[in-house]
């Protein structure tokens, strides 16, 4: 107890923490992806099939459209509408918490926007690791549900006389398991772990562009919060889709291998084949170099179409949701 002329003490608190939330907001953001990038995601699996199907991004769109209607678009939708707001419930849930561990555990640092209760906030190398947590997390429950989207989708590149081997994902999870047991359902993981370890540079970039866009308040350049969010997490999206389309497209070929007669046998082998597979023994080293960094970029049109708008809208969805919680 302080005497009368003893100064009062106020110890900080640090922030009240809801392990539960980032889940709901995470769901929420799932489906804002759905929505907005589904038919950009649709067109850039459908350009792993055989090259020289497709003309480029463009001639892949007007193909499909033509053959199929706008709702081929969709194609394999039913699936993400679950899986999506599944696989970004953990992923945005279990960064949340991830983010809050960190932060209490020697990623902590110093907040001088005075935010924070207890005057500390998540460092952006935190923010960086617990992305990178984030997405290894994410990597178990999503692979299975991607495995049944993508094959589904390479089905539209089919010729139209050539029979669709999976009639629905019931199907797709029926004949992977008779030819290669429920393990086959998760064919590829190592893929897929490599490939999410982008979320590194997904979530430490987000935090940075949010730090840079809050400098700028009480200039000419100062946005809203919500306007910050949407534009970082667009930004944020192009940094994660350099560092992982080429791992992307690796898992997508992996996913959509035969179920009975697999081209690859492995995560390595895969790249190798994609690595030789464009080579040009009769060109230069330059040349080959060029071409064989293309194969791995195939699809970079629809991604970098699709990138900003999509994952600027979740990620602002989920700041919303987050903003929400804390204010009731």
């Amino acid at each position: 107890m302080t005497g009368p002329d003893e100064p009062l003490i106020v110890e900080a608190k640090a922030p009240v923490h809801h392990p539960y939330i980032g889940f709901a907001a995470g769901l929420c953001s799932g489906w804002t992806k759905l929505v907005v990038g589904h038919p950009f995601d649709t067109v850039k699996v459908i350009q792993c099939a055989p090259p020289g199907t497709f003309g480029g991004a463009w001639h892949c769109l007007i193909t499909t459209v033509k053959k199929e209607g706008p709702r081929a678009l969709y194609k394999g939708a039913s699936v993400p509408a679950v899986s999506w707001g599944i696989s970004d419930s953990m992923l945005m849930g279990s960064l949340h918490n991830y983010r809050a561990y960190l932060r209490d555990n020697g990623f902590g640092e110093h907040d001088p926007t005075g935010a924070s209760p207890d005057g500390r906030r998540l460092s952006i190398l935190g923010h960086t690791v617990a992305g990178l947590f984030a997405g290894w997390t994410n990597a178990v429950v999503a692979h299975p549900t991607e495995t049944i989207k993508c094959k589904l989708q390479l089905q539209i590149a089919q010729a139209d006389n050539t029979p669709k081997q999976f009639k629905g994902p019931v199907d797709v999870v029926r004949q992977t398991v008779n030819a290669q047991g429920i393990a086959g359902m998760w064919r590829g993981l190592g893929a897929s772990f490599i490939y999410r370890s982008s979320f590194l540079a997904m979530f430490g970039g987000f935090e940075v562009f949010n730090r840079l866009f809050a400098s700028w308040d009480g200039t000419s350049w100062a946005m809203s919060q919500g306007a910050a969010n949407f534009l970082a997490g667009g930004l944020a999206s192009n940094l994660y889709w350099a560092m992982a389309l080429p791992l992307d497209n690796i898992k997508n070929r992996i996913m959509t291998d035969s179920v009975t007669k697999p081209r690859y046998h492995g995560v390595f082998d895969a790249y190798r084949q994609v690595w030789t597979e464009s080579g040009n023994p009769s060109k230069g080293v330059v040349w080959n170099a060029l071409a064989r960094t293309k194969n791995f970029y195939r699809g970079a049109v629809p991604v970098v179409l699709r990138a900003f708008p999509t994952n600027a809208a979740a990620l602002a969805v989920y700041e919303a949701v987050m903003r929400y919680s804390n204010s009731v």
